[in-house]
């Protein structure tokens, strides 16, 4: 077999599958987005990284919110602790992604319920914005899988990045700028 003949066979080898991880960040995407849809906060959290979690509280925290800081008033114990040691770090870096949270905090009953809590209030907007989600393409490079939608003609693109950890899982959003592309 020629050199260039082993070349393509190793090119279309990748392709295919780059094409089933694509296929499969994509149609795990799409099940999340539907339960975001419906209202499932857990599931929905589920669906996001520890690194996509940790920013999420980052941001709360930073901005002095109420809840999550009566939130963080009233952790005890080994997540308090955790929480406190990540949130120096975190606050220093000003990153609450450079180094997630911990389990003892990310799995804890009241961060649950503290998500819970924001994601009800917001519950309107939320279904609003992905019952209309539309995938309009989907792409992976080293870095994991890239889920372009809009919610609803006439909106702009928005942007997902997924990555693989055990299953795959939202890690980033970037929100949209511009028309429909």
């Amino acid at each position: 077999m020629r050199r260039s003949a082993i070349v393509l066979l190793l090119l279309a080898s990748c392709a295919g599958q780059e094409a089933k991880e694509t296929d499969g960040a994509r149609k795990v995407f799409e099940e999340w987005a539907k339960v975001t849809a419906e209202g499932d906060a857990d599931k929905n959290l589920s669906g996001l990284s520890d690194s996509f979690r940790s920013q999420w509280i980052y941001q709360l925290l930073e901005e002095n919110d109420p809840p999550a800081r009566r939130w963080r008033g009233a952790l005890t114990g080994a997540p308090r602790t955790d929480l406190d040691l990540w949130w120096g770090v975190a606050h220093e870096k000003r990153d609450g992604r450079a180094e997630p949270l911990r389990a003892t905090v990310l799995e804890h009953p009241t961060f649950r319920a503290l998500y819970r809590e924001y994601f009800e209030r917001n519950a309107r907007g939320i279904k609003a914005q992905f019952s209309k989600l539309e995938v309009l393409k989907v792409y992976g490079d080293n870095t994991g899988i890239t889920v372009n939608v809009r919610c609803g003609a006439g909106s702009p693109t928005e942007m997902y990045g997924m990555i693989f950890d055990g299953a795959w899982k939202v890690d980033t959003y970037k929100e949209g700028l511009g028309g429909p592309r």
